[in-house]
């Protein structure tokens, strides 16, 4: 990798000169705000009720960045005529790398120390695209992933952020050197304008611009898809770039009364304050909100220190302030691993006592990190020769071990899921008695098959990912194309024509359906879609696009004239403003429209629901099956929310039929996490495909029974 020059031919202008001589003093308010952000963003994780906006923390550290790193490019544009992208980045590098590694790595040993293999794959693999500076295109893909969207926070979450700011890192410098091409391509062709005046009007147009879009689209994409927007850097980039604007529009404190500066400065804390006590996890983040952090930490920096008697500046210059702001950075990246990993380890949640210790451990391991690691690596002569190459070199080693220390668990967790797949494949195909919900079902009672002993499938690590291929024809991103619809099946023209509709909870039953349709003689066409329930009128949220799609799988139900449409739905704890009376009376009109095609409907009783509690439970027992056995929920807990569908099947006109399977995961008093050797959960209310694969036997009995030997006439 070579220097990259850009030489000018003017001299500084005073603006420039005055970015040089702040940018070379430590500025305590700068300190301060480090301090701020860090402890709301600690606070808010220990204790998300007492400071429920602590995530905009986040946003003061990418103002600062922008503001800093502008301003440093900045001078050393002016000062010496080129920007060195090699060593630019070796110093991003060596300032952020060694102690981001070092958690990295510690936290990998953690995860197989204390962890449940169930989580290795998603922990592991989340930090190995933490090395890489990935991690949060991961949870974005994950945010907007109907099956991932239920992960537990994994141990490096928080890297989120610094994959934005290292992403921020690589490009920034590349857009201001092609700025100041443009800048000097420009200057030269207008007569009487200096390269250096162009160099600083380009720049500031250039960040204007990227601050107009990157916000533009943030307000977008966060009405639009609120989970993936949080994460991806597109709609963050407008933070770096206003702290850039500043950095190059008043790029040192402005130099008005001391008054008005005091003045200022509290105006941008109170609005940063606001910003954590008001804002919540439902306030729609980052675009428009994400303003209010952002301009109060620009405030701050503007203001600068007034030297008031009634600016704030004297508490904030304190030593513990700026301490804490000096750690911030350790601090930052300790704290999260020790939250998540601290139930594992102590095998319950987490107490107010134990927060306190979590935080003071935190705060420990960023003082030793931060002297031994990250200062160490920047001093000169130590760590490393500061040639570039070899800092690249060492950047690439380092990752390169953690996604090695990584991948072993990922392999690990990847085998132990193809030997599950493998035996779940061999008992359902040999029809193991008393598997799954046989044990609950079968006539002789108690059902148990001697030998299974000691068999609990899926495996413990397959638990999470196992869906059987469930959502291969599932829409994640509701549209009224249908394009994602499958058709499975016998392919005789006489085949009975079945449609398959519903939201995640009927596409948990096509891996049953699916090894019986040829034996059915069944084609099935199968219309499931994130959070799609099928009803007359919207019983979701009025802005849902799964209302387009709903209109348009009506239609296609109506103009298809299926003999037999299967059909079920969540219970809609999630929106509870329809409420259970309004979905049913919705359902039942859906299902009269298609009488006059001829068209038969089943509706199956939604499963029942389980608690954390129990599927803590369930990864605590690992592979001993009596302890996983042992796991359960009241049943009067596990069925609390009202399931709108056996009362729409009383209201419906055109004869449907329920199903009710309740009794394949519930016996008289508690519902259990595993049934017949099966685990039946992967997460609170959706079933594993290998269950599903174990109650479809009696779903396909129970609508064959009610179908008789007549099919619907139409």
């Amino acid at each position: 990798m070579t220097n990259c020059p850009l030489l000018l031919d003017e001299a500084s202008p005073p603006r420039v000169r005055e970015v040089v001589a702040a940018s070379s003093t430590l500025r305590p308010e700068i300190q301060a705000l480090r301090a701020a952000a860090v402890l709301s963003v600690v606070l808010f994780h220990l204790w998300p009720g007492r400071l429920p906006g602590g995530y905009v923390g986040v946003d003061v550290f990418f103002a600062i960045s922008g503001f800093l790193i502008t301003a440093h490019l900045a001078r050393e544009l002016r000062r010496t005529g080129r920007i060195d992208l090699p060593a630019f980045w070796a110093r991003r590098v060596r300032r952020l790398l060694p102690v981001a590694l070092l958690v990295l790595t510690l936290t990998a040993i953690a995860v197989y120390l204390v962890v449940p293999s169930p989580f290795w794959g998603q922990f592991l693999g989340e930090i190995a695209a933490s090395a890489v500076y990935a991690e949060n295109w991961v949870l974005a893909a994950d945010a907007v992933d109907y099956l991932a969207a239920d992960n537990l926070a994994s141990p490096v979450q928080h890297y989120w952020s610094l994959s934005v700011e290292e992403q921020f890192y690589l490009v920034w410098p590349v857009l201001l050197l092609l700025s100041v091409l443009i800048g000097r391509l420009l200057a030269r062709r207008r007569s009487g304008l200096s390269d250096g005046i162009g160099v600083d009007g380009i720049l500031r147009v250039v960040l204007a611009v990227v601050l107009a879009i990157s916000l533009a689209w943030s307000v977008i994409d966060t009405a639009l898809d609120p989970a993936s927007a949080y994460f991806v850097t597109t709609t963050r980039v407008w933070e770096f770039a206003a702290g850039g604007l500043l950095a190059m529009i008043a790029p040192v404190p402005f130099a008005g009364a001391a008054a008005v500066r005091t003045l200022v400065q509290w105006v941008g804390w109170a609005m940063i304050g606001s910003a954590l006590v008001f804002f919540t996890a439902a306030t729609p983040f980052p675009g428009v909100a994400a303003l209010l952090p952002v301009a109060g930490t620009l405030a701050v920096i503007w203001a600068g220190d007034p030297r008031h008697p009634f600016s704030p500046g004297g508490l904030l210059a304190r030593r513990p302030v700026q301490y804490l702001g000096g750690i911030s950075y350790s601090l930052y990246l300790w704290h999260w691993p020790l939250i998540v990993v601290a139930p594992f380890a102590l095998g319950g949640a987490r107490t107010t006592p134990v927060n306190v210790g979590l935080l003071a451990l935190a705060a420990a391991l960023a003082a030793v990190s931060k002297p031994l690691v990250e200062d160490a690596a920047l001093r000169r002569g130590a760590w490393v020769d500061r040639r570039p190459r070899f800092t690249f070199l060492l950047m690439g080693i380092g990752m390169a071990v953690v996604v090695a220390v990584a991948s072993i668990g990922i392999a690990v967790s990847d085998a132990a899921e193809a030997s599950s797949e493998r035996l779940v494949q061999s008992l359902v195909d040999d029809g193991t008695p008393c598997l799954g919900a046989a044990a609950l079902l079968s006539p002789a009672q108690p059902c148990v098959n001697a030998d299974l002993d000691g068999t609990l499938v899926p495996a413990p690590a397959a638990v999470p990912d196992d869906t059987g291929g469930a959502y291969a024809c599932y829409d994640q991103q509701p549209t009224a194309d249908l394009s994602s619809s499958c058709t499975l099946g016998s392919t005789r023209a006489d085949a009975l024509r079945v449609a398959l509709v519903g939201d995640s909870h009927a596409a948990m039953l096509i891996p049953g359906l699916r090894d019986r349709l040829d034996a059915l003689d069944w084609r099935l066409d199968t219309y499931v879609g994130r959070g799609c329930v099928w009803g007359s009128v919207p019983v979701t949220q009025t802005d849902s696009p799964c209302h387009a799609r709903v209109a348009a799988v009506q239609q296609r139900l109506e103009e298809s004239a299926y003999d037999l449409v299967i059909t079920t739905a969540r219970r809609l704890v999630d929106v509870p403003a329809a409420g259970p009376d309004a979905a049913s009376g919705s359902y039942a009109e859906a299902w009269d429209s298609l009488a006059p095609v001829g068209t038969r409907v089943v509706a199956l009783a939604d499963n029942p629901y389980v608690t954390d509690a129990a599927g803590a439970c369930v990864v605590a027992a690992g592979t001993d099956v009596a302890a996983a056995s042992s796991c359960s929920v009241p049943r009067d807990i596990a069925l609390q929310w009202k399931d709108p569908l056996p009362d729409a099947v009383e209201r419906a006109q055109g004869g449907a039929h329920l199903v009710d399977l309740t009794d394949a995961y519930c016996g008289p008093d508690t519902c259990a996490m595993v049934n017949g050797h099966v685990v039946t959960y992967r997460d609170l209310h959706h079933i594993t495909a290998t269950y599903s694969r174990t109650i479809a036997p009696y779903l396909v009995d129970d609508i064959t029974r009610w179908l008789g030997t007549q099919r619907p006439s139409g």
